[in-house]
This record gives structure tokens, sequence and C-alpha cells, in this order.
């Protein structure tokens, strides 16, 4: 019953953001009614309510890596940014959410927070044309550098296409010496 009502704050917590994003509400609280349920006891749960392989997949593998991922996070509270980021960037939102609910701490809850209002909605504004223009051959190296200029923007220590495109121009001097 704790657990559900942990959903209930969270999802009344996520109302008040006022986010323009679908939300399955009921996928929250079902993932927190099957959360004693091994893998295989959900996938027959998945299986008797026909849920289609999307959902199944949501329950019985996403729902388990979620709660790997929280784990750690548990364990690694002052984490940058961006390792945040890459963390919890490939989960959907219900299963942020999720996490958010079941928390142990409200440190973890914070943390899960800060990546769902303000980091996932960061973006960079240079691309691969501007790799280009820099006079880098296309390669898996327009890739690293990106990454590395989102990990930067994320860390604070660019805010500016300026400040993106200096530290483009450095990380790629670095990685070519």
């Amino acid at each position: 019953m704790e657990l559900l009502n942990a959903v209930k704050e969270v999802l009344s917590w996520h109302d008040l953001l006022f986010l323009e994003e679908s939300l399955s509400r009921w996928a929250v609280y079902f993932m927190a009614l099957i959360r004693p349920c091994s893998p295989i006891v959900t996938k027959e749960i998945c299986r008797r309510l026909e849920m289609s392989q999307q959902l199944e997949k949501l329950f019985g593998v996403e729902r388990f890596d979620s709660e790997n991922c929280l784990n750690w996070l548990e364990k690694h509270q002052d984490v940058k940014n961006s390792i945040l980021y890459q963390q919890l960037s490939h989960f959907k939102p219900e299963l942020i959410l999720y996490m958010m609910a079941n928390a142990y701490s409200k440190r973890t809850q914070k943390i899960i927070s800060r990546y769902h209002t303000h980091l996932r909605h960061i973006k960079i504004s240079i691309n691969g044309n501007d790799i280009k223009e820099i006079g880098v051959k296309p390669g898996p190296i327009y890739h690293k550098t990106l990454k590395a200029v989102l990990a930067a923007k994320l860390n604070g220590q660019v805010v500016t296409r300026k400040e993106e495109l200096a530290f483009a121009r450095r990380y790629i001097h670095q990685i070519q010496s």
C-alpha cells in the first residue's frame, strides 16, 4: 500500500509540472502492483492479460532495468549531471516516475526529479555539419564529439553555441593528437 501511495504522490507532482506529454498513469500503478513479481511471473501475468509485446517488455524487462538503475542511484548520489543523464535517458517517463515512487530516500527522488524536470530537456545547438565545417572527415568521431559536448553542457562547462563549438574543437584536437 505504501508504494501505491508513493505512486499517487509522484503522479500528483508530475501533474503539477504541466508537461505536454502523454503518460500512461495506469502503467506506473501496475508496475507498483507487480513489483514483488519475478520476471517469469511478470511474463505470465502479461500473457494472461493479453498485453502487447511492447507492454510485456516494459513490465518484464525495462522495469527490472529501472530497478537496477535505481539501486545504483541509491549508492551513487553524488554523480555528475552527464552520468545521471546517461543512466536515465533511455527510460520512458513512466519508468522514471516508477523509480521516483520506488526510491528509498528523498535525496534519490530529488536526483531523479532533477533529470525529469531539467536534464532530459537539455540539447546542444551544434550538429554534424558544424563538425564538418571544423574540417573533420565523417566518421565515429562525430558521434563521440557530440556526446562529449552534450556531457559538457549537462555539467555546466558550456552554455552558448560559441562555447559548444570551442569545446568541440578542443575535444577533436585532443583525440587527433
